[in-house]
């Protein structure tokens, strides 16, 4: 098994066939295929069946999917630090964010990143805790910024808190419920989430623990959406519910949606900078890490001097 089998491996899997691959990677459609056939002797396994649409893989083609992807992030890794060593500082960083993350946090710090270290390049993933914290597992994230709750798997994962989840439920302006003053006016509603209702305590399931501390039966979820954006949409222009984060009224969707004044809290969350707890973030990641956390810091360091103004009005 050598590092070349792996990167064909991987590129034929995001590629969804050997012929695409082959294209990508610059190399003759038999060169791939050859390797991937050493790879599968290597290994005396077979990591792929053929179907109509291309190639499909098997349960040991899964297995090793997850192993190469940290293998090549780690090799990926390596290089940018010696790159670093001799002064050098570029590269890519792969960094996962969830929507309240992107919107409150990463605008400043990614303008800083470009115009201090402008050969550094960020691939931005977005989507639920859940899939987030499987990327940075499987090596496909350095690091998220994501919602963790009391139920999250952090089982080697080491977090930073960054801000408080600010959430509310969201509804299209006249909706009928738009001024119910407590959750037991829901209980019928039907809403979007992001993911199935799943285990309790995690951030994904923030709506069913909410009906079950308030004495509920499950909320009926009538569709799961992973974007945002459709989501919305969905919820400006239909009577479905959403528990989504407060910034949105605020985010061109002032005019179409409204947050329910309801009596009962949300369960809470924060916002943390997730990494891997045993592996060390590569120098492009690390110095976008770091701008992080300083952009984070100062932003608290400024509501407490807000606070403690006396020309605020606050106490």
């Amino acid at each position: 098994m050598t590092l070349d089998q792996l990167r064909a491996f991987v590129a034929i899997v995001e590629h969804g066939s050997i012929r695409s691959a082959a294209r990508h990677l610059g190399i003759a459609q038999s060169g791939l295929t050859q390797q991937l056939h050493r790879l599968e002797h290597s290994l005396s396994a077979t990591l792929f069946t053929r179907a109509s649409t291309g190639v499909v893989l098997t349960a040991q083609g899964d297995t090793l999917l997850a192993r190469a992807r940290i293998i090549l992030g780690e090799c990926h890794r390596t290089e940018q630090e010696f790159n670093y060593l001799q002064g050098r500082l570029s590269g890519n960083v792969n960094v996962g964010a969830s929507a309240e993350a992107c919107a409150r946090l990463l605008p400043v710090a990614l303008r800083q990143l470009r115009w201090a270290h402008p050969d550094i390049a960020v691939n931005l993933a977005s989507g639920p805790s859940s899939l987030l914290l499987s990327g940075i597992r499987e090596g496909r994230l350095d690091f998220a910024m994501t919602l963790v709750s009391h139920g999250s798997d952090m089982t080697d994962l080491s977090a930073v808190k960054l801000a408080d989840s600010q959430a509310r439920i969201l509804c299209r302006r006249g909706h009928p419920l738009q001024h119910a003053g407590s959750i037991h006016a829901l209980a019928q509603a039907e809403w979007i989430n992001t993911r199935p209702l799943g285990r309790a305590g995690t951030p994904s399931n923030r709506l069913g623990d909410w009906f079950e501390q308030n004495g509920l039966a499950q909320p009926r979820v009538a569709l799961t959406v992973e974007s945002l954006l459709d989501t919305l949409k969905l919820v400006a222009e239909t009577d479905y519910l959403f528990l989504g984060p407060a910034f949105v009224r605020q985010d061109g969707f002032a005019g179409a949606l409204a947050a329910m004044d309801l009596k009962e809290p949300l369960p809470g969350a924060e916002i943390c900078l997730v990494q891997r707890q045993a592996v060390p973030l590569a120098p492009a990641a690390r110095v976008f890490a770091s701008m992080l956390l300083t952009y984070n810091r100062r932003r608290g360091a400024g509501r407490l001097a807000a606070s403690a103004d006396p020309g605020t009005g606050s106490p």
